[in-house]
């Protein structure tokens, strides 16, 4: 499927839209950086200025250019999911409980910070399975999802890889808050 400029502007409007003030603020640090290596190049090769503006523009830059990409194509992904994506239900394959709790030393004292992430794999057929998974906020919409139930998805017809749960849906089905299926 061939997208229309139009589209894919907008689409990617969307996508920086998503990540506020981010991009804004990673282009200030590099400007930040460079400032501070024509100002150690200008008093006589500063070492300190050079390092300090040679970090600060080296991280940026990584972030910038490693980091943002990827997260810009998801949110890209997801809104022509949204727009051109087609309806279909999915079965639950798999759930799981990932625990990344840890504990935390504050003055003298051992906090546990309790931390789960509810993972929930599916499968549909759009003329052959696929598969994914995604991830739910809340334990009472994990607990009410049982293996082999079907949930409700949106996939892309010329991409069927690309699918996500249709949460709002799923939250209605499950007679749950609109929140809890996030």
């Amino acid at each position: 499927m061939k997208l229309s400029l139009s589209d894919r502007i907008k689409f990617s409007i969307t996508a920086i839209k998503k990540h506020g003030l981010l991009i804004p603020m990673g282009l200030v640090f590099l400007g930040i950086g460079c400032f501070l290596i024509i100002l150690g190049i200008k008093y006589d090769n500063n070492i300190p200025l050079l390092v300090t503006g040679s970090f600060v523009t080296l991280f940026m830059g990584f972030f910038l250019g490693y980091t943002m990409p990827s997260s810009l194509l998801y949110y890209y992904e997801k809104a022509v999911i949204k727009k051109y994506g087609s309806y279909t239900n999915a079965i639950i394959t798999k759930k799981y409980i990932e625990d990344q709790s840890y504990e935390e030393c504050v003055d003298n004292r051992v906090d546990k910070i309790e931390l789960f992430v509810y993972t929930i794999d599916y499968k549909f057929n759009y003329h052959k399975d696929f598969t994914n998974s995604f991830i739910v906020e809340h334990k009472a919409c994990f607990d009410k999802l049982e293996i082999g139930s079907t949930i409700p998805i949106k996939f892309l017809k010329h991409k069927p890889q690309q699918s996500e749960p249709r949460r709002q849906k799923l939250c209605n089905d499950l007679d749950l808050k609109r929140n809890q299926c996030n």
